[in-house]
């Protein structure tokens, strides 16, 4: 399968700090599609898992890029928010939640969610297979339910899997060294 640039679609890119980190998590749309309807679906994500993020972890921004391009604008409407959890330690920072979906054209896609203060301290429960937190429950609904967001890079909507495991941040890593 032959690669696709990374502006094959529209893009919404939603800004959050954990702690001193700065992240980002990116949606893929439909070329014409509403930033007022993406704040919107970011507002629902945050309200679905703020009570699982870390009290350190704040939704801070939104911005877009058309497709065809790779030039971010912030866009206005988003309302974001801190989360209601423990503060999420230095140590546990890299940590990110992956949701798994698949294309019917065959791609694979991930969503990353990083600032989560959720007590997975030992290797047995680094996955849930099936989701049985009710806030990653929540998040994963989400990804399935929003319309014409959560494309994958061929601008086709995934079947997203009911489950997660956990991930290092390589972007964290790579600030560390």
């Amino acid at each position: 399968m032959a690669p696709l640039p990374e502006s094959n679609t529209r893009r919404y890119k939603m800004l959050y700090v954990v702690g001193t980190e700065n992240h980002s998590m990116t949606a893929r749309a439909t070329p014409t599609f509403n930033d007022g309807v993406a704040a919107a679906h970011f507002d629902a994500l945050f309200a679905a898992v703020a009570a699982s993020l870390g009290s350190n972890t704040s939704w801070v921004g939104l911005e877009v890029a058309p497709q065809g391009s790779n030039v971010f604008n912030p866009i206005g409407g988003f309302t974001g928010g801190t989360g209601g959890g423990g503060a999420v330690a230095a140590v546990d920072q890299p940590r990110a939640m992956c949701f798994p979906g698949r294309t019917s054209g065959g791609r694979r896609t991930k969503v990353f969610l990083y600032g989560v203060d959720s007590g997975f301290v030992t290797t047995a429960s680094y996955s849930e297979d099936p989701l049985v937190t009710a806030t990653f429950q929540g998040f994963q609904g989400l990804l399935v339910s929003q319309a014409d967001f959560w494309l994958g890079i061929d601008g086709i909507k995934p079947s997203w899997y009911f489950r997660m495991t956990i991930k290092t941040n390589d972007h964290w890593v790579d600030a560390q060294r």
